[in-house]
């Protein structure tokens, strides 16, 4: 009998949860195209590209995902055991929520360690993946675009202006102006044409064009100075032609493949195992460099009132054999005392403030690798406390489908995603430790799952309006009677 409500229990499960994973992932991956869209319109990307940038980024937002689909299933499929009161006839039959519980509660457990295995070991490769492929799209040249009446300038050394294009496929043009820079000595190169073509070739690795009726016009004055006394006609070259050909190589408009290792170090990149080793060399840097930072000032401080080894001496003839100085010539005087004095002391100032700004990266970069450490098991842990919230909630509002959960879900996942916003952020300013800013979401929530998790057991009308009707009712009645 227990066999079979665990298969019940977890058939009910799976199916939400594999449909609300999809869906979350879905909403988080369009929201994060979104902030990157501006790198993506008008590079001319393949499909294919374009298909590996969306796996990566749905691979790295798993993660995030699964306490949200964790938390929705829960809901939905307890709730849906309590509509069709089979939650009620489990527990007149003598087994508890707990037992009723107990199948899920090992498969939470079970994703909590794949989310752990996944956020350490999947997660980074991905990260260098995603990365190092958005940072060579964001290099990549706009696909070749000639707008009328208006200059391209995304040629190398080109400026290309056509003032109409005609046919279908718009690659007859009219009007054509290209002023070569490729010299480097301005605008002494210039091509006019009355009409022409466009095409590629050779697998689109060239661009021609081809030109009708224009007239080509070089200044070698320009960036000349020894034709200075020469005839202007010597100077100022001007040809005409029937027909011409312009190759340009579309190298530029290729993305380009960054090295990987170039990106490898960031903290994002590593594993548990890495980030501990990290930490453990900013703990000794940060160490090494609070130790010697007393002797690096101690160094900047000069005393110059005492008695030089050169001051003059002269012999007392009433007290034989002791010596008193008769001069200080080689001291400063008080206001050269003074100015070196206070020149010192700006750079001491400037010395301690660039060592306090150095101490300070140094110990904010300590935080950011050890919050990074954190996010590894507090990522994984917020599937247990979602299933800790949620299955408890379902049996208390027996209600399923898609409507009343999904607003509890969205509620707590957003309480949840904010606290560990904020905690991230008082952490990295030293607010709080790392560890605690860090843990304080999952403990709060936990802390709430249990409430729920009592609530339930004791068959509570927690979430049913008529019980706040009765007490709305009894605070109105003694109201009156006062």
């Amino acid at each position: 009998m227990l066999k079979k409500s665990d298969s019940l229990i977890l058939g009910a499960f799976i199916g939400p949860f594999l449909l609300t994973t999809t869906v979350v992932v879905f909403i988080l991956l369009t929201q994060m195209i979104s902030n990157y869209i501006d790198d993506l319109v008008g590079k001319g990307l393949s499909w294919f590209v374009f298909m590996k940038l969306m796996g990566y980024f749905a691979m790295h937002l798993l993660p995030l995902a699964l306490p949200l689909a964790i938390l929705l299933a829960s809901l939905i499929t307890f709730g849906n055991l309590g509509e069709h009161n089979e939650l009620t006839a489990m527990k007149s039959s003598g087994v508890s929520l707990l037992r009723v519980l107990r199948p899920i509660f090992f498969l939470a457990v079970f994703l909590t360690v794949f989310s752990f295995f996944f956020n350490d070991r999947v997660v980074p490769w991905v990260n260098l993946k995603v990365f190092s492929l958005l940072w060579d799209i964001k290099q990549k040249t706009p696909t070749f675009n000639l707008k009328e009446g208006v200059f391209y300038n995304g040629l190398p050394n080109y400026s290309i202006k056509v003032n109409e294009k005609i046919g279908k496929d718009g690659k007859g043009i009219k009007g054509v102006m290209i002023y070569n820079h490729a010299t480097g000595q301005g605008n002494s190169d210039l091509i006019l044409a009355d009409s022409g073509k466009m095409y590629s070739i050779k697998n689109d690795k060239y661009l021609v064009l081809e030109l009708f009726h224009g007239k080509s016009y070089h200044d070698q004055s320009i960036g000349n100075t020894t034709l200075g006394n020469t005839a202007s006609n010597e100077r100022f070259v001007k040809n005409e032609y029937e027909k011409t050909q312009i190759v340009f190589n579309l190298d530029a408009f290729e993305m380009k493949k960054t090295d990987e290792s170039l990106f490898s170090g960031h903290r994002y990149m590593h594993n548990v195992q890495q980030l501990w080793k990290d930490l453990d060399s900013l703990q000794r840097a940060a160490t090494y460099y609070s130790k010697n930072g007393l002797a690096a000032i101690q160094s900047g401080y000069h005393y110059h009132l005492r008695i030089k080894p050169d001051t003059i001496f002269k012999r007392d003839t009433t007290h034989k054999g002791v010596n008193f100085p008769a001069a200080t010539v080689s001291n400063p005087s008080i206001r050269q005392v003074s100015t070196r004095a206070t020149q010192q002391a700006r750079n001491m100032q400037a010395m301690l403030k660039s060592r306090k700004e150095q101490q300070e990266f140094q110990l904010r970069t300590l935080r950011e690798h050890a919050i990074e450490l954190q996010k590894k098991f507090t990522f994984a842990f917020a599937c247990m406390t979602m299933f800790l919230i949620g299955a408890p909630l379902g049996a208390i509002i027996k209600k399923g489908g898609l409507g009343l959960p999904v607003l509890i879900a969205i509620i707590f996942f957003v309480c949840w995603h904010v606290m560990s916003i904020s905690g991230e952020k008082w952490a990295k300013e030293a607010v709080l430790p790392v560890y605690i800013g860090m843990w304080f979401p999952n403990v709060v929530l936990i802390l709430c799952g249990l409430y729920f998790l009592k609530q339930a057991k004791n068959d509570s009308r927690l979430l049913e309006f008529d019980l706040y009707y009765i007490w709305r009712d009894k605070f109105l009645e003694m109201y009156r009677k006062k």
